[in-house]
């Protein structure tokens, strides 16, 4: 067993790079903890913004509309001149300046700053405001009973209760948050280990030594792979102590851990292919950083690790389909939001787990092809 406890030598050297990584992720999942208190998201806030209105027109809905826009956000003093209302906009003193045309029946002259999201935010609360004008005029009623109608409405409260389907009241667990973003340490850690040892096991001094003994090749390769196996293994069991260190027995008692387990190991097996790759392809150090780099973030960004499934674009997700980290996160968020599975979202969390499995496998091939050439 020479080369694999060499392999282990080489990979104890490199400890305090793993030891790094891992104060990283815990020091942002105790902070995220800290943020939320260990809970969801429980209330929604308006945002106030910096409006000015300029009435021309001095009617009652003007006044009115005024007052409703006043009650939102924080009314801006502005004089009616092109040259003022342009300065404050481009200091962003001003975020809205809302004109009221004489004869104001409903429609009004906005001047925003371009491309700004927030534009929208007030002219969808303007025009909330003059349907429900409209509708209670149709209806009947007149004057100032109009107003008072709408202050009304305004003042009512809805109370949201999520579907709860997961046992933790519609949210995800934070658990849950912290095995999303558990393919990226795991792939960072396993590839910068994995390709360090690599590079020094494909020195020329050291792989003609290795050639002359009398240890057959077979036998050697088999010892790396077992070094392979122990070093993935050792990441994953540490990744899932986390979760159970900082949570304890709310992640113990969910029903899904087996297959959040199951579904962390896929991916340490797709990230020892990967490192076995890159430590086929790379020379140096430098190159290692550099490609891991590319290849974690890329991944990471792009199939969901650190921005929501949900809020990426159909094309990114139909091209996220084509890399193994879309397919753990797809079975995580599976996880996150179901105590039971249906029999479709069962065949999805298997077919997810099996999916990563022959990732693992093609680019195995790749590499083993690669390294073949390299020889």
């Amino acid at each position: 067993m020479i080369v694999f406890k060499c392999f282990l030598r080489m990979a104890q050297r490199n400890a305090g790079l793993m030891i790094l990584y891992f104060c990283i992720f815990l020091t942002i999942c105790i902070s995220m903890q800290f943020l939320t208190d260990g809970k969801g998201v429980e209330d929604f806030q308006e945002e106030s913004l910096n409006v000015a209105v300029i009435d021309r027109d001095g009617s009652a809905l003007a006044r009115e509309l005024t007052k409703y826009l006043g009650q939102r956000h924080h009314l801006i003093d502005m004089p009616d001149d092109p040259d003022v209302i342009q300065e404050e906009l481009f200091y962003r003193n001003v975020h809205y300046v809302a004109i009221i045309p004489e004869g104001f029946v409903g429609k009004l002259q906005t001047i925003k700053i371009p491309g700004a999201s927030s534009a929208f935010y007030v002219d969808q609360q303007v025009n909330q405001f003059l349907n429900r004008v409209k509708v209670l005029e149709a209806a009947g009623f007149q004057g100032e009973e109009i107003y008072e109608k709408v202050a009304e409405i305004e003042e009512a409260k809805t109370e949201v209760k999520l579907l709860d389907k997961n046992g933790h009241g519609g949210v995800w667990a934070p658990y849950a948050y912290m095995f999303q973003y558990m393919p990226y340490i795991i792939l960072s850690i396993i590839c910068y280990v994995i390709g360090y040892i690599m590079i020094g096991f494909r020195k020329r001094d050291v792989r003609r030594r290795m050639n002359c003994a009398s240890m057959p090749p077979q036998r050697q390769n088999a010892q790396l792979v077992l070094g392979y196996l122990v070093l993935g293994v050792g990441v994953w069991a540490v990744c899932m102590l986390m979760p159970i260190i900082l949570y304890g027995k709310d992640c113990l008692a969910d029903s899904n851990m087996p297959l959040y387990m199951a579904n962390a190991l896929a991916v340490t097996l797709v990230s020892l292919a990967i490192a076995f790759v890159v430590g086929a392809v790379a020379h140096k150090e430098v190159v290692i950083s550099g490609v891991v780099n590319v290849i974690s973030l890329g991944m990471s960004f792009v199939c969901g690790v650190f921005v929501s499934m949900d809020v990426l674009g159909k094309g990114v997700r139909t091209f996220a389909q084509f890399l193994p980290f879309y397919w753990y996160e797809s079975v995580n968020q599976i996880l996150a939001m179901n105590a039971s599975f249906t029999a479709q979202q069962q065949w999805d969390v298997w077919k997810g787990l099996g999916i990563q499995g022959l990732f693992a496998a093609a680019i195995l091939s790749v590499g083993l092809v690669l390294d073949a050439n390299r020889s």
